[in-house]
């Protein structure tokens, strides 16, 4: 994968260097600048007394600017005192978050007292999340202090993700069907991450990898009939948000999937206000069948129903069982004691979705066909357009529990689906009752641990 940005300008780098010593007075010097946290955004420096005497209520203002020497955030920096010859180390944090790549400088100038003031900046950069594996890439502003982005997703953090990404980013020749309702695929952050068919020539209408789909270059449209999600009527975005959380990129934002390196295909079912009618069973069978007739690895299913599927829908997940395909299933969201189809087949793995204090979330549905569960309350994600957006849900637990096994797919291809459930089983965190939490929380690390053994 390769994220690259145009960012700054030689000259203003020249002067963000000449900037970039430590400030000196009479009085005292500031030194060791350095960026804590991007959100809430807040920094630490050092200031030395150089004198004898001790100085009282030194006080003043810590300013961040963007590249072209524009104000963003300016910061008081609560007084404080130092001992003669000696030195303090302060902070200052602002109440906002700042996250956006670019090339900044951070001016901190301090009030000695009797007119003495003392200043100096640091020129420094903000990248896009960083992916270990990731290979090197020329970046503007090379040598400047240097901060990546945080994730804002507490359930990203809650699973592991980042450490497991030590490991393994995901393959890109593991491919997940988010059957859904359409992905917005001109989000940049999910561009990179969508699967292209290898047999299917774009734009010739012309069905050539002779699968009766004509142009399916993506995925395909069961909604309106078409190749493309983004044409005939408008999606929910619920489909772009699961594909987020299972596999966005780096970039703008503080966003990234649980496996950014594997390949999301777009199977569009929901209709534009999420919904589909019992007459719609057969074409949901029918993108099943796509999904793994064209490859797919595993199959996202946050989609639930108060009715039993007819029969031509269970073939369809037995078909998918029968070619190895995992397919990951939700609980439901009414809060009741009954896990709700298609969770409720013993094929599809029912998740649960949990809050930030480990307990189940309020709306989760819950029973005995709780596989395991994840985080599902307050996950921000990417959403159509490309911004950020704070959704709760047992459909964004689900491709929590995806994105991890894809990644166990991806550090060990060779497994077969009984191995990779029992590893996400096995290696999940207990938090209680089975009928609520199934086997437990998914945990990335450990799982992709397991699978490398």
């Amino acid at each position: 994968m390769t994220f690259r940005r145009s960012l700054g300008l030689l000259s203003l780098l020249l002067v963000f260097a000449s900037l970039a010593g430590a400030g000196q007075s009479t009085g005292g010097w500031i030194s060791e600048i350095e960026i804590v946290e991007l959100a809430p955004f807040e920094i630490s420096f050092r200031f030395t007394n150089r004198d004898a005497e001790p100085l009282s209520r030194v006080s003043g203002t810590a300013t961040l600017l963007d590249r072209l020497g524009q104000p963003i955030e300016r910061m008081v920096i609560d007084s404080f005192s130092a001992s003669g010859g000696a030195s303090e180390v302060v902070r200052a944090r602002s109440r906002w978050e700042f996250q956006d790549p670019g090339i900044y400088l951070l001016e901190v100038t301090l009030d000695l007292g009797e007119d003495s003031l003392v200043s100096t900046s640091l020129g420094f950069r903000i990248l896009p999340i960083a992916l270990p594996l990731a290979p090197p890439v020329e970046e503007a502003g090379e040598g400047l202090y240097t901060v990546y982005q945080r994730p804002v997703s507490w359930g990203l953090v809650r699973v592991s993700a980042p450490e497991a990404w030590e490991i393994t980013h995901g393959s890109e020749d593991v491919v997940v069907a988010v059957i859904d309702s359409g992905i917005d695929w001109s989000v940049p952050q999910l561009a990179g991450s969508l699967w292209t068919n290898p047999g299917e020539i774009p734009g010739n209408r012309i069905d050539d990898d002779g699968n009766g789909f004509v142009d399916d270059v993506h995925g395909w449209d069961f909604r309106d009939g078409d190749a493309d999600s983004l044409s005939g009527s408008s999606i929910h975005p619920h489909g772009t948000i699961v594909a987020s959380i299972i596999a966005a990129q780096p970039g703008e934002l503080p966003i990234v999937g649980v496996a950014p390196g594997v390949r999301v295909m777009d199977v569009r079912f929901l209709d534009s206000s999420n919904t589909f009618r019992a007459s719609d069973w057969g074409t949901f069978a029918d993108a099943i069948d796509y999904a793994v007739g064209n490859g797919a690895d595993v199959i996202n299913l946050s989609i639930y129903s108060y009715d039993r599927p007819p029969k031509r829908f269970e073939e369809a997940l037995a078909s998918a069982a029968a070619h190895g395909v995992i397919v990951v299933g939700i609980t439901g969201n009414l809060g009741d004691a009954e896990v709700m189809y298609p969770g409720k087949y013993e094929s599809v793995l029912a998740v649960s979705a949990t809050t930030r204090g480990d307990i189940l979330a309020g709306f989760s549905n819950q029973g005995a066909g709780v596989a395991l569960c994840a985080p599902g309350e307050g996950i921000t994600a990417l959403t159509k357009g490309g911004r950020a957006s704070t959704q709760s849900g047992t459909s964004f637990a689900a491709p929590h529990v995806t994105g991890v096994i894809a990644l166990i797919l991806s550090i060990a291809p060779q497994l077969s689906p009984v191995e990779v459930i029992r590893i996400v089983k096995t290696t999940t965190s207990y938090l209680g009752p089975s009928d609520m939490y199934g086997s437990g929380l998914v945990n990335a690390l450990d799982a992709v641990l397991a699978a490398r053994r």
